[in-house]
């Protein structure tokens, strides 16, 4: 039986907010930057792996470079595409489209976003996401990426639907903590934290 320790990290604060960040590739902002480093300089890490957007991907690579720790980048880690809305601030699409943002948000699962990657499409890809974790040989594992990634994670392993993950807080440059145990078989997954930023 193998243990795997995985502390999710969401990005810190974004230079573009307000909009429906998915793909949009926005840079982190100061405040993001210095928060960041603040609260990961004093983690105990085998492996960093880090989504290639970047609002994770700087702070991931400060980290590895700091530290002296591997980092590996994952596409699969995107955050979710929003298609047509993405980069749109989510005053412009609802004023524009009000039915089909309430409709997004009240049923993700049915209603994606124009043009955008369906709940279905970004589980699988979120799924795979999982998998790569099992069959790494470390044994604590840093993941930096977005809010719903962290979400879609959390959600798989506590049964909780899409139209329900809005209700799971994932604050910027929070941390969320799973354990896998886990064989060639079966696997065993916990929720220890989540939404956690330790004292600097």
């Amino acid at each position: 039986m193998d243990t795997l320790f995985v502390d999710l990290f969401r990005h810190g604060e974004p230079a573009l907010k307000g909009v429906y960040l998915g793909r949009t590739d926005s840079p982190l902002s100061a405040k993001g930057r210095s928060t960041c480093e603040t609260v990961l300089v004093n983690g105990e890490w085998d492996l960093v792996v880090s989504s290639p957007l970047k609002r994770a991907l700087e702070s991931a690579h400060w980290l590895a470079n700091t530290r002296q720790i591997e980092l590996q980048v994952w596409d699969e880690l995107q955050e979710l595409d929003f298609g047509d809305w993405d980069g749109v601030s989510f005053e412009q699409v609802y004023s524009e489209n009000p039915v089909a943002a309430d409709k997004f948000w009240q049923a993700p699962q049915d209603y994606p976003a124009p043009n955008g990657e369906t709940i279905q499409q970004f589980k699988q890809r979120i799924a795979m996401v999982k998998e790569r974790l099992l069959q790494l040989s470390d044994e604590k594992v840093l993941v930096v990426t977005h809010g719903g990634v962290i979400r879609c994670l959390i959600g798989d392993m506590l049964g909780i639907e899409a139209d329900r993950w809005s209700r799971i807080a994932i604050d910027y440059a929070h941390f969320s903590k799973l354990r896998f145990d886990h064989d060639s078989q079966q696997c065993w997954p916990q929720l220890l934290s989540s939404n956690i930023q330790p004292p600097s």
